[in-house]
C-alpha cells in the first residue's frame, strides 16, 4: 500500500520518530509519504494520499486529518499516541505502533458519522463531542492558567491527570444554566450543569460519559446533566482522578437533529473554544448540530 504518514512529532512525547515510523512501514512493505503536522502546509500532502492516511498522533490530530477527507472515500488509520485517544479507544484501536503498522494491511474498513456544527462563528465538524457547561468552563480555566504560567498551549498536550483535577474544582461551584435544547423538534430545555452532543462514548479526559454511543449508527448521543447529577459527576471525576474505571448512568437522549440557544455559554467543538453566547441576538447565540452518516472511513 502507499501510505501517507501524517505525523505529530510532538505525540508520544517524541518516543516515535519519524525515521523509527517509516522504517516500520517499510518493513511491512508499503511505500510511505511523510507528513509532519508541525508545517503549515500539511494540508497539502492530503490532497492525494494514496491508499490510506495513517495518523500518528491524538485526538486533535485525527480531527485535523479527517477534516481533509470527509467524504472523500479514502481511508484513514491510527496510531494512537496521544493522552487521550478518544476516537481511537472507540473504535477499538489499541497495542504498540509496531503492532498497528503490523496489522495494517490486513485491516478492514468501518465508517464513521461525522458531527456538523453551526454558529455564529461559522461552520464546522467534530469526531468527539459539541458542550456546553463543565467542559468548556474548565478548559477556558486551563488556557487561562496556561497562558499565565507558558504560553497558550494545546488542550490535547495537557496530561489527563491535571485536566481532571480542574474539571472536579469547576463543578465544585458551577451552577446550572438555562438553556433552551430542541431534539428533533422536542423540547427539553431546562437548568443543566452540562450538554454534551456526542459522537463516541469518551470525551477529554476519558471521561465516558456515554457509554453506548456509535459513531455509525447515524444518532448522536445527547447527555443531559441536571443539578440532580452533580453528585453521579463528581464520583465520577473523582474516580478518574484516582485512576479508577468508573461508570456513569446520566440521562441520555438520541437525536440526529439538535438546536440549542444558549446565551453567553463558552462551547466546546471537540478540543476547540467557540463563544456563540456573545452574539447579541437569539439567531446568534443559536447552535445547531446534524450528522453526516458514514462521512469517514476507518481501517480497524
Amino acid at each position: 500500500m502507499h501510505v501517507t504518514l501524517l505525523h505529530n512529532p510532538s505525540a508520544g512525547e517524541g518516543e516515535y520518530s519519524r525515521h523509527k515510523l517509516v522504517r516500520a512501514l517499510v518493513a511491512a512493505g508499503h511505500a510511505v509519504t511523510y507528513q509532519s503536522t508541525k508545517e503549515k502546509d500539511y494540508a497539502r500532502a492530503l490532497t492525494d494520499p494514496g491508499d490510506v492516511v495513517l495518523v500518528a498522533g491524538g485526538d486533535g490530530t485525527v480531527r485535523k486529518a479527517a477534516g481533509a477527507l470527509l467524504g472523500r472515500d479514502v481511508p484513514l488509520a491510527l496510531l494512537p499516541m496521544g493522552t487521550a485517544n478518544n476516537v481511537a479507544k472507540a473504535l477499538g484501536v489499541e497495542g504498540s505502533p509496531e503492532e498497528v503498522i503490523a496489522g495494517l494491511a490486513a485491516s478492514r474498513p468501518q465508517r464513521f458519522d461525522a458531527g456538523v456544527v453551526k454558529g455564529s462563528w461559522g461552520e464546522g465538524h467534530f469526531l468527539e463531542a459539541v458542550g456546553l457547561g463543565l467542559f468548556p468552563v474548565t478548559m477556558c480555566l486551563v488556557e487561562s492558567r496556561a497562558d499565565h504560567r507558558e504560553g497558550r498551549a494545546e488542550h490535547e498536550d495537557l496530561g489527563i491527570t491535571r485536566d481532571v483535577r480542574y474539571l472536579s474544582r469547576v463543578l465544585r461551584d458551577l451552577r446550572p444554566q438555562a438553556w433552551q435544547i430542541e431534539l428533533d423538534g422536542q423540547d427539553v430545555s431546562g437548568e443543566f450543569l452540562l450538554c454534551e452532543v456526542m459522537n463516541i462514548p469518551s470525551i477529554g479526559p476519558n471521561l465516558r460519559l456515554a457509554p453506548g454511543a456509535d459513531a455509525g449508527d447515524g444518532l448522536l448521543d445527547v447527555v443531559l446533566a441536571t443539578e440532580r447529577e452533580r453528585e453521579s459527576l463528581r464520583e465520577h471525576v473523582a474516580a478518574r482522578v484516582a485512576g479508577d474505571d468508573h461508570q456513569i448512568d446520566l440521562p441520555i437522549r438520541r437525536a440526529r437533529e439538535i438546536c440549542i440557544v444558549a446565551h453567553g455559554a463558552e462551547l466546546h467543538v471537540d478540543d476547540e473554544l467557540q463563544r456563540p453566547g456573545e452574539a447579541p441576538s437569539a439567531a446568534g447565540a443559536r447552535i445547531q448540530l446534524s450528522l453526516l452518516p458514514g462521512a469517514l472511513r476507518f481501517l480497524v
